[in-house]
């Protein structure tokens, strides 16, 4: 006999219906609680194992070069070598030399400044004449700072010199100077210098 369905019956069913699918999301929900929370164990245990060096980072990014993924590879620390990078950009910018830009060192023109083979004799007599005003110029400021001096003191200094430029200085100095300063000097060096005054100066 076939069972007749009733009104309350049909009621009964309709309401025990929808309780299966909320006890089926119940569930997922539940299990997507479960791995997210054991995701998040995963990742924090990761963690602490770097920061303890529990982990090696820098072996596990060499085994399986994980620096060269796309996102997560920032993440990674680079491989160090021992050795400098190099952009090869750069070189391939720099042109080789080839036969057309290489100039025979014939052809590259002499641009030293011209210097004169020959030099006048005018122009010799006029770099001699400018030397021996400079220099004496200098024996006349020395002259004059020897004349200043207290004699004992300007011969201490004299002594040490040699005779043509103890020569150059008493040319230069006052009289009154020259006779206070050399008596001072060695008997022999005196008359060496003396003598050299009698030939105009030279010590030859």
């Amino acid at each position: 006999m076939a069972k007749k369905v009733t009104p309350d019956s049909q009621v009964k069913i309709n309401m025990s219906t929808p309780e299966k699918p909320k006890k089926k999301l119940g569930t997922i929900i539940k299990v997507l609680i479960a791995i997210i929370i054991l995701l998040f164990i995963a990742v924090a245990g990761f963690a602490l194992g770097v920061y303890l060096n529990l982990i090696d980072m820098k072996g596990m990014t060499e085994k399986w070069k994980l620096n060269e993924y796309p996102v997560v590879g920032q993440y990674f620390p680079q491989p160090k070598t021992n050795f400098e990078t190099v952009e090869l950009e750069e070189q391939s910018q720099v042109e080789t030399p080839t036969e057309a830009n290489l100039v025979p060192p014939a052809a590259v023109p002499n641009l030293s400044p011209a210097v004169p083979a020959i030099v006048d004799d005018s122009e010799l007599q006029k770099q001699a004449k400018i030397k021996q005003q400079e220099e004496a110029k200098r024996i006349s400021k020395l002259a004059r700072l020897y004349g200043g001096m207290k004699p004992g003191e300007a011969v201490v200094i004299l002594n040490q010199l040699d005779d043509p430029s103890v020569l150059a200085i008493l040319n230069k100095m006052e009289d009154e100077q020259v006779s206070k300063i050399l008596p001072l000097f060695s008997p022999e060096r005196a008359a060496i210098l003396t003598q050299a005054m009698l030939r105009g100066g030279n010590l030859n």
